[in-house]
């Protein structure tokens, strides 16, 4: 489908490409962000679709200056994107067509330079659940970040890299922002070294469950 004006896809393609990724990259993100306001959900699916694309770069990368001239390009191709859609490139256009903030997404992009450079991963996470926040109408806080930062640790010691994982206090989150939060009540899971694939049945009740009590 397109929007018929020279083979530009449409939003609603551009939103639909976004969530088909982020489904196919980390089923915990997407089912969480399924108990989001329709309102929200395109521009969280844009949002996850983006770090996961970021997340990739510092992942894969072998020589450090160079992944940090890719996650430059990521972050200045942002405001770009919304003049000129970037050949081959569905996660820019979702982030465009969703009218994502630039500068958080700015923000984002150098949370993951800064892991890239030696920081600790959590801060990316952090940065991650502020800017989700900011989609779910809700402000940021002390909890949120931190919360966002046990995620990200957890996350990455799924993935078998060497990251001390500071345990998360028993927190209560509001309505509001549970469809991120959800990921910090999941990635328990994570930190207690259990092995289960991403959208397992019990990682799916973990989401529900912290969505319908906010305990994380």
């Amino acid at each position: 489908m397109t929007d018929g004006i020279g083979g530009i896809p449409g939003v609603a393609e551009t939103i639909s490409e976004a969530q088909a990724f982020v489904r196919a990259e980390d089923r915990d993100r997407y089912v969480a962000t399924l108990f989001a306001p329709a309102a929200a959900r395109p521009q969280l699916f844009a949002l996850h679709a983006f770090d996961l694309s970021l997340a990739e770069v510092v992942r894969t990368t072998t020589e450090p200056q160079i992944g940090m001239i890719r996650l430059a390009w990521w972050r200045d191709s942002v405001e770009r994107a919304r003049e000129k859609p970037v050949a081959g490139q569905p996660v820019l256009a979702a982030v465009a067509a969703a009218a994502l903030d630039p500068e958080g997404l700015a923000a984002l992009a150098e949370a993951h330079m800064d892991v890239l450079d030696g920081a600790e991963i959590g801060e990316s996470g952090a940065q991650l659940f502020r800017c989700a926040a900011v989609l779910l109408g809700a402000e940021g806080s002390a909890e949120l970040a931190e919360a966002g930062r046990f995620w990200a640790q957890a996350n990455a010691r799924r993935r078998g890299a060497e990251v001390a994982v500071s345990m998360l206090d028993k927190m209560r989150f509001a309505p509001a922002v549970r469809p991120v939060t959800a990921l910090a009540a999941v990635a328990r899971r994570d930190a207690a070294d259990k092995r289960e694939p991403r959208g397992a049945a019990g990682r799916q009740f973990a989401i529900l469950r912290h969505v319908l009590t906010g305990k994380a």
